[in-house]
């Protein structure tokens, strides 16, 4: 199983919000040097978002990771947010390994698996649920995640991405049961966004067939110094 840490692209900048008793505060850096952090804690994957590509509607720091890819050839990378072909071409130029579609991708019929078929291998997806419920944004009609998923497994779709969406508070702060028992009903790999807060999490994971779950991406943990990512790691390789 991998942990999967999450580095968000601003300006050329690798940033991340850290949160403390003193209050929130962003912090700036150099994408090439956290990566070589992540590296040397022994990350095999790391997750990409591309702040500014949410407005300006198309990759804008995939030159980051280019340059990444060159010094570290054998890093995966999975690029979140992803909703046309024009995209997926800029990101696997860029040496990105793992193409997430999102909402508005997976709501054109057909697309998905379209584009399975011109990337094989290379396609995933994103999926928000609750209660065993998806609902992509705009659309009011649910669909059985099991059901969703089977049919993205059928397609040829690499892995799948679930955040499992709480009643209350903050993605962490969810069971990450709902990802393992996915895990457990398809064929397809799949990694949970989130349902790690601490390192008595992941003792507990062995209570829920982690051995089935593919990966788990982390972010506000790491940033937040709750979790030291090589310890967790090397736990994770232990189970």
């Amino acid at each position: 199983m991998l942990l999967i840490p999450v580095m968000e692209l601003k300006s050329g900048h690798s940033v991340y919000t850290q949160h403390s008793e003193e209050g929130d505060s962003l912090v700036t850096e150099n994408p090439m040097e956290a990566v070589e952090r992540w590296v040397e804690a022994g990350a095999k994957r790391v997750h990409i978002v591309d702040v500014d590509a949410i407005r300006a509607r198309q990759p804008v720091n995939s030159h980051k990771i280019a340059e990444i890819h060159k010094r570290y050839p054998d890093l995966e990378f999975q690029i979140g947010g992803i909703n046309n072909e024009e995209d997926i071409l800029i990101w696997l130029d860029a040496g990105a390994k793992y193409l997430v579609m999102n909402s508005r991708a997976i709501c054109k019929e057909g697309f998905v698996a379209e584009m399975c078929v011109q990337y094989a291998g290379a396609i995933m997806v994103a999926l928000d649920s609750h209660d065993g419920q998806v609902r992509f944004q705009g659309h009011e009609t649910s669909h059985d995640l099991l059901a969703l998923a089977k049919e993205f497994d059928d397609e040829g779709v690499q892995g799948i991405v679930l955040t499992e969406i709480p009643d209350s508070g903050h993605v962490n702060s969810c069971n990450i049961s709902t990802s393992c028992e996915l895990a457990e009903e398809i064929n397809i790999p799949v990694i949970a966004n989130g349902g790690i807060s601490c390192f008595a999490d992941l003792e507990a994971l062995h209570k829920v067939h982690e051995h089935r779950l593919s990966g788990i991406i982390i972010g506000r943990p790491l940033h937040d110094q709750q979790l030291d990512f090589k310890k967790a790691q090397k736990r994770v390789e232990d189970l």
